[in-house]
């Protein structure tokens, strides 16, 4: 039987980054490849230019949607690999109708975050970062107490927000440390979370009031828009960290910005509304915030684990297996 017919829409620019070239050896040895260069853009006028031909898509960041018009000059794609996080920029409801399998590579994305999560845990608590600066400024251990004082996570509580990739990735790293892990998510049950080491809290009041670090992890999406109150970061304990690597919607800016500045806690944030945050923004001046450029997921190396996660799950379609990370229309409502 032929090969299904590949269609690499993955700009040139990206290409290299996501796919070693031991996973491409794979890919050919699995699908014969309608352009073995790249498109320097993904556009729609390179999809329709490909038309008629392609089996299998791999789409990546910046690649255009398989809307009405792609989907009608690709009659026979059956299954479309997002080699990056969330599928909404290349999905449309001509894909879904059609009945096109859908899968992503979140899962890849969500160990760098997962892993970044975990180190500023162990550096924030220590308060590593300010201590360095106060290192520089010509003093010693001046500044271990700062904003509540640092601490340790040995039998510490530490709450997890979202059990999606990134969250059971990280209730799982944590697993390494003696430390009690609690979880919030309205979609995860008290038995899963209990698979993952962890405990369900029933609300997210339990879960500020309990735990001294705080990890923000749940899915960009309307239902999670301003989910953060200022009352919940008012309910942490002094010398509390919050991390947010997942998006900013999810917190009401203004009413967390007012407790930041009461200075009893730190903040960890990668991700932000708006990036790059304007220069006169609080989070580029509060003291007690720890501000990074989105730099959690896939900064460098990881990337490649996208490449390798889409190569599998191809595999997995052709070989006739379940897909681990296949997306469906329902269960998208409630991801990034």
């Amino acid at each position: 039987m032929a090969a299904p017919s590949l269609l690499l829409a993955v700009e040139e620019a990206l290409f290299p980054t996501l796919f070693s070239p031991r996973d491409l050896d794979r890919l050919r040895a699995l699908t014969t490849i309608l352009n073995p260069e790249p498109p320097k853009k993904a556009d729609k006028a390179f999809l329709l230019a490909h038309a008629g031909q392609a089996d299998i898509a791999i789409t990546s960041w910046d690649t255009a949607a398989f809307d009405a018009d792609a989907l009608a000059a690709h009659p026979r794609l059956s299954l479309l690999c997002h080699a990056a996080g969330s599928v909404r920029p290349v999905v449309s409801d001509a894909l879904w109708e059609r009945g096109v399998r859908v899968t992503s590579g979140a899962a890849a994305i969500a160990y760098g975050v997962a892993e970044f999560c975990l180190g500023l845990i162990l550096t924030a608590t220590k308060r590593v970062s300010w201590q360095a600066q106060a290192t520089r400024a010509g003093l010693w251990m001046e500044a271990k107490p700062c904003f509540g004082g640092g601490f340790e996570i040995y039998q510490q509580a530490v709450g997890v927000i979202g059990a999606g990739h990134i969250g059971k990735q990280l209730l799982r790293l944590l697993g390494n440390f003696t430390c009690d892990r609690y979880v919030y998510d309205p979609y995860l049950s008290a038995e899963a979370a209990a698979e993952l080491g962890a405990t369900k809290l029933e609300t997210l009041e339990e879960l500020f009031a309990k735990c001294r670090v705080v990890s923000l992890n749940a899915p960009t999406n309307e239902g999670t828009r301003h989910m953060l109150r200022g009352k919940h970061f008012a309910a942490l304990q002094p010398g509390s960290v919050f991390i947010n690597t997942a998006g900013s919607i999810q917190i009401h800016e203004e009413e967390f910005l007012a407790e930041l500045r009461k200075g009893r806690f730190v903040a960890c944030i990668d991700r932000c509304e708006v990036e790059p945050v304007q220069l006169d923004h609080p989070y580029r001046t509060l003291p007690n915030v720890l501000l990074t450029p989105h730099i959690a997921g896939v900064m460098a190396e990881n990337r490649l684990r996208i490449g390798t996660f889409v190569i599998d799950e191809i595999e997995r379609h052709l070989a006739g297996e379940p897909m681990r990370y296949e997306v469906t229309q329902q269960a998208l409502a409630t991801m990034a």
